[in-house]
């Protein structure tokens, strides 16, 4: 939120890789307030320790946005899960499992139960899991809200980033999305313009 001091959310960040769990939930505010400077952050870190990480996101413009903002191939939920068109069913399962350690799920509020369903059914037994995405947008199309129950379970850790930055700053388009989230902004209610009625009658006749 605008005010938040940076060593607050710093150290929030910290806080999964205290906790001991292997799987954690980081949500976002509008306008991906350090998400993508934190993800690159972990990838740079696992990468250079050799984990094999994986990429995803439910869709194909969320995915090819993830790899422009990261560098690596990030893939749909789908495909990474070898989707085969004639019966819908999926290639990687529990006894075909996808070959990483860490795997990474972005735009997490628009998965439905089903798809994470079979994608955490594909995961490694000891591989880890770092959901990201933001709970205020429009939930997914399919039944369930993963994203929000998750957090809401307490069950992982979860990291939420509200710090405006500098360069988001200058947007009136998020600084006001903050602002209306956190409720300083009053609704007013607008009276409504009727329009005139037309005018009926009848013309005289040209003679």
């Amino acid at each position: 939120m605008p005010g938040q001091k940076p060593v607050a959310q710093r150290e929030n960040s910290r806080r999964p890789a205290y906790s001991g769990s292997r799987h954690s939930a980081h949500h976002a505010a509008p306008g991906m307030i350090g998400k993508t400077t934190l993800v690159n952050a972990i990838l740079l870190i696992l990468r250079a320790k050799k984990v094999g990480c994986l990429l995803c996101a439910p869709t194909g413009r969320a995915a090819k946005r993830l790899s422009e903002a990261t560098g690596v191939e990030a893939k749909t939920i789908h495909r990474l899960l070898e989707v085969q068109p004639g019966t819908g069913r999926f290639g990687r399962n529990e006894g075909h499992p996808l070959d990483c350690d860490f795997l990474t799920v972005d735009e997490t509020s628009m998965v439905d139960v089903v798809l994470m369903a079979n994608l955490l059914r594909a995961m490694p037994p000891k591989a880890s899991l770092l959901l990201i995405g933001d709970i205020d947008q429009l939930p997914s199309v399919g039944p369930g809200m993963v994203l929000r129950h998750v957090i809401e379970s307490k069950v992982v850790p979860v990291v939420r980033l509200t710090e405006v930055f500098r360069q988001a700053a200058n947007s009136r388009i998020i600084t006001n999305a903050h602002r209306i989230f956190c409720g300083a902004v009053r609704y007013v209610a607008l009276p409504v313009r009727r329009r005139p009625r037309p005018l009926v009658g009848t013309l005289p006749c040209a003679t």
